[in-house]
Parts: structure tokens; sequence; C-alpha cells
């Protein structure tokens, strides 16, 4: 009986945790040409969340703010949300339809402190970003305003006449 009720206790702890790990997961960058179309489409910009496995913080934003935030129908309308693991070498599309790793990407895109948040044009210009977490209690309000401002710029641009 003993037995039993210990094993039925591992089984538990073992759907659990692979439930906890299933809520980490966010949209995975794949093909940001594709991306840059809907960009036009929808004139909202790019969120992409660069993180590595094993950071504190890295977790902790994605649980907290980008994974509820990804859930959210109030953001559909707001941004693309997309994740790049720094230190992965699976093969993506960037803005210019080159196939490249998530580390190279990240190299690119000159991130080098996790986790760090772009928020990108169309052509994968840089309109606002937040490097690492300064306040935790003000993460979610604070990205919330950088939304904001790079949707007014992303605006903007798109209404400029040549």
């Amino acid at each position: 009986m003993v037995l039993m009720f210990r094993f039925y206790l591992l089984v538990c702890v073992f759907l659990s945790n692979f439930a906890l790990a299933q809520e980490l997961t966010l949209p995975p960058a794949k093909n940001f040409f594709t991306d840059s179309q809907k960009v036009w489409k929808k004139q909202t910009p790019i969120l992409i969340m660069f993180s590595i496995p094993d950071c504190g913080f890295c977790k902790k934003v994605k649980e907290e703010v980008i994974g509820p935030m990804a859930d959210l129908k109030e953001y559909d309308n707001k941004i693309i949300i997309r994740h790049i693991n720094a230190n992965s070498f699976d093969d993506i599309r960037n803005f210019y339809n080159e196939e490249v790793s998530h580390n190279e990407f990240a190299s690119r895109s000159a991130v080098n402190f996790f986790p760090s948040v772009l928020l990108v044009d169309q052509y994968g210009v840089t309109l606002e970003k937040m490097i690492g977490v300064t306040n935790e209690d003000y993460y979610w309000t604070d990205l919330d305003e950088l939304i904001i401002s790079a949707t007014d710029k992303l605006t903007n641009k798109m209404k400029a006449k040549l």
C-alpha cells in the first residue's frame, strides 16, 4: 500500500513539473520574414524576448509577464510575441529571409545580457528595449509603457511620406 502511494506521489510530482514546464513555453521565433508581413497588416511591433537556460530572472519574466501576456486576448492586437533562446543553434529565418541560428540572431542584435526584450518594426529595427529586470514589481507596467511607445513610433513610421 505504501509503495503504491509513493508511486502515485511520484507520478503527480512528474506531471506537475511537466505542466509547469509547459507554462514557460513562449511562441518561439521561427520566421521573422513572415512575421514582418504581419507587422505591415496589423501595424503592431514584434516583442522579442531573449533568454538563456538556467537564468532565474528569465524564468521569472517568462512565468509572470511574457507568458501570461501571450495568453491574453488583449495583447493579440498589440504585439507579436516571439522568444529567442540565445544559447540555441536551432535555425530561424531573420528579417532578410536568411537562415541563422537563435544564437547568431541574438549576437547580431547585440544582446548579451538576459533577459532582454526588444520591440522591433517590420525591418527588425529596434523601437524600444528593456534590458534585465530593474524593478520586479513594475516590470509588467514598464513593459506595457514600452509597448505603447513602440506602437506609436511604428505608426508614425508607417504614416511617413517620402
